[in-house]
């Protein structure tokens, strides 16, 4: 409380705006590799509630 941390991006897309063809399409094919995931995503909460 009273501390924190900067927020990071969600996505370091600088570190890919580099990649090749040929990486992106690895890359790609990995994460469709990967199994999906059941997630319950919470409801936002407005930034005016965040201090209540």
């Amino acid at each position: 409380m009273g501390a924190g941390r900067p927020i990071l991006p969600p996505m370091p897309w600088q570190n890919y705006s580099q990649a090749n063809d040929e990486d992106l399409q690895v890359i790609f094919a990995y994460l469709k590799s990967l199994p999906p995931i059941k997630n319950a995503v919470p409801a936002p909460i407005p930034p005016n509630e965040l201090g209540k």
